[in-house]
């Protein structure tokens, strides 16, 4: 399983280009419709307990509270990242962020597409129900977002790359190179000539 391209491509699409147009790291994005002054100084330096103390405290005021490169909600950290093996006093940044995606990943049936136990279609329209951005690849929605309509989202990418990004999962990762030395050249010993070889030639006459 190599779940890093998938995660890039959520990313890309969730959080990349907000991250580009204000200069930060896409793990100190939040919701572009939150004002500045409701803004953590920087998500990835909090705690997870941090997070979810913050994006309580502004609920009430806007219809979104993601954070992060994966943009998640309140209501799904609240239990997800004990689903990721984490604790409230766990780090909000990079590594924890990119854990708690991956145990979203599973809860929507990673590991059942992996095992061939739902189909590729099924385990991509289960993330366009996640993420906003993605689009759902079958039924009446196809290549829009799951959420279409709601006046705050739309899919940010076509079907294609987005079902060959699933697909990358099932890959590996690849190998890092091994160096290998060239064989040293052989060794040839000159022939013998002159005296040396008649010399030789007395010991191996019968």
């Amino acid at each position: 399983m190599n779940p890093q391209p998938l995660l890039d491509f959520i990313g890309e699409h969730e959080s990349e280009g907000a991250a580009r147009r204000l200069k930060i790291s896409a793990y100190d994005v939040v919701w572009g419709g939150i004002a500045a002054k409701h803004r953590p100084a920087k998500l990835s330096a909090m705690t997870i307990a941090e997070v979810l103390a913050w994006q309580d405290s502004i609920d009430a005021m806007y219809r979104s509270e993601a954070a992060g490169r994966y943009q998640i909600m309140e209501d799904t950290l609240r239990s997800l990242y004990r689903e990721a093996g984490m604790t409230g006093a766990d780090l909000f940044d990079r590594a924890g962020q990119d854990r708690l995606a991956v145990a979203l990943l599973k809860r929507r049936g990673l590991e059942m597409y992996l095992d061939g136990r739902i189909s590729l279609e099924t385990f991509c329209n289960n993330l366009a129900r996640e993420w906003a951005s993605l689009p759902m690849v079958s039924g009446p929605k196809r290549g829009r977002s799951y959420y279409d309509g709601d006046g705050l989202n739309k899919a940010g990418v076509d079907v294609a790359p987005f079902i060959a990004a699933v697909r990358a999962v099932a890959s590996k990762p690849a190998p890092t190179p091994v160096a290998v030395s060239p064989a040293p050249d052989p060794v040839v010993k000159p022939a013998a000539s002159g005296f040396w070889a008649w010399l030789a030639s007395l010991f191996t006459r019968r």
